[in-house]
């Protein structure tokens, strides 16, 4: 029996991708969408802690709180901006989808969340270690209304014009 040599053009997945494309992007706006509407309710009980906690830094359950509330955002939080920028800022730029002034507002506003978490102290709910002062928590409080704003910031933006700009341009291909 002789092997004959078939050549195809066939993407590294075996099939065609543009088939695919529109309903994958379209279920990653989707989805991030449902996180955005999740990260919103969990930056809702951050501010309302933070903000407990910097009306009166004395106030232990205060700050238990707003560690418990950072604990829940945090989690999930660098694996979602890291998904929004392979969408956003590789398909996103390739499919002219977003501008240049967007993509730089984007990249300021994800280094101010870089900073405002470096700023943070790393404590945990843990009562191993010497508890923080009236001023550390002070500190913090100012600290996690600061990512609150930036981060309530960060979902109007996504849900009023980066997701629908990216399924503009999807559904106009």
């Amino acid at each position: 029996m002789e092997a004959t040599e078939i050549t195809t053009q066939m993407t590294p997945c075996g099939g065609p991708l543009p088939d695919l494309e529109v309903p994958m992007i379209n279920s990653m706006v989707t989805c991030l969408g449902i996180e955005h509407r999740r990260l919103d309710e969990q930056n809702m009980r951050l501010a309302f802690a933070a903000t407990r906690l910097a009306g009166d830094p004395h106030a232990m359950t205060a700050h238990r709180q707003a560690i418990e509330a950072w604990d829940e955002i945090q989690r999930g939080l660098w694996s979602h901006l890291q998904i929004e920028d392979e969408l956003v800022l590789s398909w996103g730029l390739a499919h002219q989808a977003i501008s240049d002034t967007m993509v730089e507002a984007l990249k300021a506003e994800h280094q101010k969340m870089r900073e405002l978490v470096a700023a943070l102290p790393v404590w945990s709910s843990e009562a191993d270690s010497e508890p923080p002062t009236v001023q550390d928590r002070a500190n913090f409080a100012q600290t996690l209304l600061a990512l609150a704003r930036t981060l309530d910031s960060h979902v109007e933006r996504h849900e009023g014009e980066i997701l629908p700009s990216i399924l503009r341009a999807l559904f106009r291909e």
